[in-house]
């Protein structure tokens, strides 16, 4: 579930490597976006099938599931209807959309640390990570929105939002992958198969 978390990086990372590429994939960020997205999501589910088998909190990952589904679609509304993103002029009603979406995906994934506590380790560091990142995120969105729906310039607060994307966003991406490498499965809590894949 980590991919979506490192969306910047990874098409920073493409766009380098194929820097004088004709592929529309690097000429369109949105598309790696949505390919990362994709991806994500299907972890997700597959998380969900196995977790309900044996957390019992496992219904605390279907916002994060459910999120990853809507910025999916929001992502190809994106691709069709917007000619410059983010943040072209005047803001669209997709990119309010995968705005909120992306904010939320902080505090959702809060929940599944919260889903996973003590089946078999602590979550409290993960907790307190995705909590501090997730105060963070509601933060910029209230900052965002608040301009946006005044019809007034946001420009001078692009700081926060681009912080919680390039910076913010991929600390709960490392935090699933840290998670995924340090798991350990006593009685078959989750399947160690599942639970790699799940969270790459």
């Amino acid at each position: 579930m980590s991919a979506i978390f490192m969306m910047v990086w990874i098409a920073i990372l493409l766009g380098y490597i194929f820097l004088s590429s004709p592929l529309q994939l690097i000429r369109r960020p949105i598309l790696v976006i949505e390919l990362l997205s994709i991806i994500s999501f299907l972890s997700s589910v597959l998380f969900l099938v196995e977790a309900r088998k044996v957390l019992p909190r496992w219904y605390l990952a279907v916002p994060l599931c459910a999120s990853l589904f809507a910025l999916v679609i929001v992502n190809f509304w994106i691709y069709f209807d917007v000619e410059k993103f983010p943040f072209g002029d005047p803001t669209s009603t997709a990119e309010i959309f995968w705005i909120i979406l992306t904010a939320l995906l902080s505090p959702f994934s809060g929940l599944v640390f919260l889903s996973l506590n003590g089946h078999p380790d602590s979550m409290n560091v993960y907790l307190a990570i995705s909590c501090v990142v997730s105060i963070f995120s509601m933060f910029s969105l209230f900052l965002i929105l608040q301009e946006i729906l005044k019809w007034s310039s946001y420009e001078p607060l692009l700081f926060f939002p681009y912080v919680y994307w390039v910076i913010v966003m991929p600390i709960i991406g490392v935090c699933f992958l840290v998670r995924a490498i340090t798991y350990k499965n006593p009685g078959n809590v989750l399947n160690p198969v599942t639970i790699g894949s799940t969270q790459n």
